[in-house]
């Protein structure tokens, strides 16, 4: 009688999680872990004989069984409770790594002292040693020197290039590890400042170099990154932009003279990473401030020109999206214009580092342009030369500085050809006849490249 009873349950949860699969909408995006979940795919004859259609079914049911986070959160709760756990407990977590094809790869020979390979900025990945110290996750490294030398090189080649016309700033950010609260760890915090003074002292043709780690360290006993994710939070922002407006001759706007906000429980990218119980008890808290200036902020794809209304601030991103709230995310372009009528124009270079900062440059500039390295396909030199765009600045993480992969492509956004043609305060250039006289076909005025950029 036993063994039918347990036959009938066992059929019964099997029959209610399957009615379950179907009967919960799916999830288009994870919150979690930042990223699309997979759609159901269409049956195709190819598809089926050579087997993408069974694996992509596979990934759908990944994605989407019943209770899913759920279960991966409860996973993570076994898994840290294997031992025992102390008040002041410090670990380090080994990522899985990576490796790349060195035929092929964007990847430096030699990578000087550091333990973490600077993976592409762009894939969001993570390869090394983190160190998880009461709850907070950092990355072992500090960067290299060697790489640091190859940034300047491309900041360079644009400050040589539009020498007389835009000023260029390197404005890069440390690692979190710079600021690790344990005098053992001291080492990442020289280790962050030889690769950031790399880079300044091998500046040239005028580009100016923004000391963001000197600021940040002079404030070293703030908190000045997320616990959880490795952004910067808006305070260790709002430092970057104190050493770039000194380095512009600006005077800083006071936090003290914006409206301040605060967001709670975010979970970000570094426990997606390290799924560790005790970085999920420790969530941030976010603190930031909102400059007091008008905005109009227009936002364009990949490609072109077809613009539609965006925010400075987000004010709806929360859980694990809650860094977006800046500039609402990761978008290829964005223009912002202020209501500081002072004629001045910049253009930032970044990637996710860069969105914190950006904000708070509304108060300098007229119009400022954001290119997200890694997503836009429009010609940054279209947008320099046509805007009478005053201020260049590259205002990316380390990541994004320690690869040449990133570099290549800081570089590229001089010369590619994927915007579909120049923007003139923020709208397409006006389509010229081409000379074969077909008055279908059109072209952009075309536009001197820089000889070194190509």
């Amino acid at each position: 009688m036993m063994h039918k009873i347990n036959v009938v349950l066992f059929f019964a949860v099997m029959a209610a999680g399957f009615a379950s699969f179907f009967m919960i909408p799916p999830k288009l995006i994870s919150q979690e872990e930042k990223r699309k979940l997979a759609t159901m795919p269409t049956l195709n004859w190819n598809g089926y004989v050579k087997g993408t259609f069974a694996d992509s079914v596979d990934q759908y049911v990944n994605d989407h069984f019943p209770f899913r986070q759920k279960l991966v959160d409860i996973a993570g709760i076994i898994q840290y409770n294997y031992g025992i756990h102390f008040k002041n407990e410090e670990k380090i977590f080994v990522s899985k790594k990576t490796t790349p094809n060195k035929k092929n790869s964007n990847e430096p020979e030699d990578f000087g002292d550091t333990n973490m390979r600077m993976l592409d900025d762009f894939q969001e990945a993570y390869s090394g040693s983190m160190l998880i110290l009461n709850g907070s996750v950092f990355p072992l490294s500090g960067g290299s020197p060697k790489m640091g030398r190859s940034f300047a090189k491309m900041v360079s080649e644009y400050a040589e290039k539009f020498k007389g016309r835009t000023r260029v700033f390197s404005c890069v950010a440390p690692l979190s590890s710079a600021f690790i609260p344990a005098v053992k760890y001291r080492e990442y915090n020289y280790k962050n400042k030889t690769t950031l003074e790399a880079i300044g002292n091998s500046l040239t043709h005028g580009a100016i170099f923004s000391d963001v780690f000197r600021e940040l360290n002079a404030h070293s006993n703030e908190k000045m990154f997320f616990s959880t994710d490795h952004h910067w939070n808006a305070v260790g922002a709002y430092y970057a932009y104190v050493a770039f407006c000194k380095s512009a001759g600006f005077t800083p706007v006071p936090r003290e003279k914006m409206t301040k906000k605060v967001k709670y429980n975010f979970v970000g990218s570094l426990y997606r990473h390290t799924r560790d119980k005790s970085v999920l008890n420790n969530p941030d808290t976010m603190v930031y401030w909102v400059p007091k200036v008008g905005t109009t902020v227009t936002r364009y794809p990949a490609a072109g020109f077809k613009g539609s209304s965006s925010k400075l601030f987000c004010e709806s991103c929360e859980g694990g999206n809650t860094y977006s709230t800046f500039i609402c995310g990761d978008i290829p372009l964005i223009k912002i214009q202020t209501n500081i009528k002072n004629g001045k124009k910049a253009a930032v270079i970044k990637n996710s580092m860069g969105n914190a900062f950006a904000v708070y440059l509304v108060s300098h500039y007229e119009e400022i342009y954001v290119v997200d390295l890694r997503y836009s396909r429009h010609n940054l030199t279209d947008i320099l030369i046509e805007n009478g765009v005053d201020d260049l600045i590259f205002a990316v993480g380390m990541y994004a500085a320690m690869s040449n992969g990133t570099i290549n492509m800081m570089r590229r956004l001089a010369t590619q050809r994927g915007g579909g043609g120049g923007v003139t305060n923020g709208n397409p250039q006006k389509p010229v006849k081409k000379k074969n006289g077909d008055s279908t076909a059109i072209e952009t005025n075309p536009v001197v490249l820089p000889d070194t950029l190509k």
